[in-house]
């Protein structure tokens, strides 16, 4: 599995719709419009939608938004939601550079939403695109993985080894499997949190690593901080920052670390979740970002942080336009930029040579 950092063949999105249980259409396409505006630009952007009265709904807040179609395709297959980190393709490459899908199982983070049609994309994005598909039996969601793309892998375990995801496996078997797929050979776990504790702070993927360490190369590592010891994420933050000076890369260096504040005070919801028992904090974060061709998308949020998140972030990528997306709507559901994206790496002309 590459890193995410290294170039594109285009970016995976599926847009927001009212077919299924959520009604976001409305309140999240800004979102998208802004992700689609900036990404086109620099790789190709492959978007999932409904039907074709859905593709031609969101052509047309394409072109009435001045944004053209052009490296813009659409893909029609039924979804449950748009979270297509977590249950879209993760790409990996062989020596050749030709790509595969690992299409692994998706549960609804630990069956807590609808996923049956969420849990088809992989494969059927496989046969639209002509490539491999493997299929790992491991639940697996694409925000609970972050690689160096040189062997090493980092995750929390509650993300992963967990009665919800993967009962009667533990850590070794789990990480064979990884290896065998992701092509990883070394690994860091960070301990992560529980449902309980999670619901705390409004997030329902068990601590996803998207929201708490990022690598930016091989050996650096972002990884969120709170000076503030009320927050309710303080012992986690601090119980993660330990595990990480502890933590080696695959070539046995210690990891360079950088700290990225979280947004000051938090984000809150405003709008009431029926039925869902979380706290009004939010599980936002800067670290949930999407590293693209020449540009990162970071969220912002009004914050009094955002600036600085974005300036830590440009460091760390200075090849890179650094440009911010309004995820406050986006939010709300619990995520950012990171969580609705999936990279598809970069396939050079193997036979030009030919």
């Amino acid at each position: 599995m590459p890193a995410e950092w290294e170039r594109h063949e285009g970016t995976w999105l599926q847009w927001p719709h009212d077919k299924t249980d959520h009604i976001h259409q409305l309140k999240l396409e800004r979102v998208w419009l802004m992700m689609v505006e900036v990404l086109h630009a620099h790789e190709k952007v492959h978007l999932v939608v409904w039907d074709e009265e859905h593709r031609d709904h969101v052509a047309s807040q394409l072109k009435y938004f001045g944004i053209g179609l052009d490296n813009i395709d659409f893909y029609i297959m039924p979804t449950d939601d748009f979270w297509a980190r977590d249950n879209g393709p993760i790409f990996v490459v062989n020596q050749n550079g030709e790509p595969a899908i690992t299409n692994w199982i998706f549960n609804g983070w630990g069956d807590r939403f609808a996923y049956k049609l969420d849990n088809q994309v992989p494969g059927i994005i496989g046969e639209e695109i002509s490539v491999p598909v493997f299929s790992p039996s491991l639940v697996l969601e694409g925000g609970a993985v972050e690689v160096n793309g040189k062997g090493t892998f980092m995750a929390t375990r509650t993300s992963i080894i967990d009665p919800n995801r993967n009962p009667g496996k533990g850590q070794e078997k789990i990480e064979q499997i990884l290896s065998y797929y992701l092509g990883v050979k070394h690994f860091i776990w960070l301990t992560g949190a529980g449902r309980g504790e999670c619901e705390k702070w409004g997030d329902e993927t068990d601590s996803h690593i998207d929201i708490i360490a990022r690598f930016t190369d091989d050996t650096t590592v972002l990884y969120n901080w709170s000076d503030d010891e009320s927050d309710p994420r303080y012992p986690m933050l601090l119980t993660h920052y330990q595990e990480l000076q502890a933590a080696r890369t695959e070539s046995g260096k210690p990891l360079t670390l950088v700290p990225l504040p979280l947004p000051k005070d938090g984000v809150y919801r405003i709008t009431p979740l029926e039925g869902r028992e979380l706290s009004a904090l939010t599980d936002a974060a800067y670290s949930n970002y999407l590293v693209a061709n020449g540009v990162v998308l970071v969220p912002v949020f009004g914050n009094v942080n955002d600036d600085r998140a974005k300036k830590i972030i440009a460091e760390q990528f200075p090849d890179r336009e650094v440009v911010g997306i309004d995820c406050v709507a986006l939010n709300e559901d619990g995520g950012a930029i990171h969580c609705v994206t999936q990279q598809q790496p970069y396939v050079p002309d193997l036979h030009k040579h030919q």
